[in-house]
Formats: structure tokens, sequence, C-alpha cells
């Protein structure tokens, strides 16, 4: 097994790409952070039930509501309008107490000053994520956002269809993008839409999982990911200073 040094696998993202897409709920914030999650699946089940749908034992136990949401879409559209209209509301809800993530007002600036546009893609709602960036004042500098804004759970990730979304509003093509993302479903989306990807793995288990699922590089902190687009050295090196990659698994 071979290993590279994480600020290496950085650099070669640099040089095939120059724009960034990142994800929401994990990379800019923690969208539930000031926000119990437990009560959102059951609303999301009781609008189900109340319709008369009979939960398949997956649904009447996952904590997920976006399998709940793709469970709504499958019974048909009356009820996924129904079900993302709630979730939706909740994460608007959630967006006005979430939690910044630390180093993300640094990367911003980074890329700002080194010319490089930066778009969210997210598979929650466009709303709650245009709430957290006006609240945190950040909406000048994302150039685009791509987030969820209808009731098909086909568009979100991992489909490629938002990242794509992304990269046209910016005017570029994927292939010059990078997503950071800190879940398999954000690598996954990346190399379906032949962008490169960053995996954010800011608690312990995720570096294993995000390179499982094929991500060009990691990270376990945003300010590494400023300090490689400043040419510095990051300070926050993953697994004691090395990172294994996708190709020596």
């Amino acid at each position: 097994m071979t290993c590279d040094a994480p600020v290496d696998a950085l650099d070669r993202v640099h040089l095939r790409t120059r724009h960034f897409l990142i994800d929401f709920d994990g990379p800019v914030c923690s969208l539930f952070a000031g926000t119990p999650t437990a009560p959102i699946a059951a609303r999301l089940r009781t609008i189900l039930t109340n319709a008369g749908i009979a939960l398949p034992p997956a649904i009447r136990d996952t904590g997920n509501w976006f399998e709940i949401f793709a469970f709504a879409a499958s019974t048909g559209p009356a009820l996924a309008r129904h079900v993302e209209s709630e979730l939706a509301a909740l994460e608007a809800a959630a967006a006005r107490t979430a939690a910044p993530t630390p180093g993300l007002a640094d990367v911003l600036s980074a890329c700002h000053d080194s010319g490089r546009q930066v778009a969210i893609v997210s598979n929650s709602s466009a709303s709650a994520v245009r709430i957290y960036l006006d609240i945190h004042q950040l909406t000048s500098q994302i150039d685009a956002v791509a987030a969820r804004t209808g009731h098909d759970p086909a568009v979100l990730k991992p489909s490629p269809y938002l990242i794509k979304q992304a990269a046209s509003e910016l005017g570029i093509a994927p292939s010059a993008c990078a997503l950071i993302g800190d879940s398999p479903s954000d690598i996954a989306a990346a190399r379906s839409a032949h962008a490169s990807s960053i995996g954010y793995a800011a608690t312990s288990g995720r570096t294993e999982q995000l390179l499982a699922a094929g991500a060009d590089a990691i990270i376990t902190a945003m300010a590494d990911l400023a300090a490689s687009i400043r040419g510095e050295q990051p300070e926050s090196l993953p697994l004691a200073g090395i990172t294994v990659t996708r190709d020596s698994l």
C-alpha cells in the first residue's frame, strides 16, 4: 500500500481544476446543530400514514429523511410534494440556528483572492441555503447555488444533476470543478459528473468511507483547503500526516 501526503493529493486536484463546488450541510455549516433531528423523520412519516400509506419496515425505522422523501415520491407526486414542502420548512427553520463550519470563511477568502468561483451544491432546500447565507453575510461570496427546489428526489446527489447545474450557472465545465463533500453520495455525484472531489472527513471513520467512494483527496478541516489554495502547508493533516489515496485501495 502506498501513501501520499494530503498536500500532494490536493495539489493534484488544483492542477486539473480551478473552481469549487461546496456541499452545504457539513463543509459550510452543521445545519441541524441547533435543532433536534429525531422528530424530523417522524413528522415526515406522519404525512404518509395520515394519507393511508402503509410504511415498509425500512421506512418505519429509518432516521434518514431523504429516504422517506424518496419513498414518498414512489407513491406519487402529491405526497412527494407534501413531504418535500414540510422538509423544506424544517430545513429553513434549522438554517437560522445552524453552526458555521470553522475555516469556511478562510476558504471563501482564498478563493476570492485567487479568482476562483464558488458554488453551493446541496440536497438541502435552496431556501434553507439562502437563509443561512444571508444570515451569515456570505451571499456575495457565493457565485451560484444549486440545491433542492422541487419534489423529485432523483435529481439529488448521488445524481450528477446539481453539479452540472452549478457548473452551468458558473459558465464552466464540471471537469473544471472540485466538489468538497462529506458523504459518499457527494463523491459519487462528482465522479458521475466528471468533476474532481475532495472529501471532508471531520469525524473519525469518515476518511476511509470517502476514499472508498473515490475521493481524489481528503481534508480533515476546511482550514487545510484554504492553506492549500494559498500554497501554504496545511496545519491539520489526517492519519498522522499521511492520507491513503484511492489508487492504493
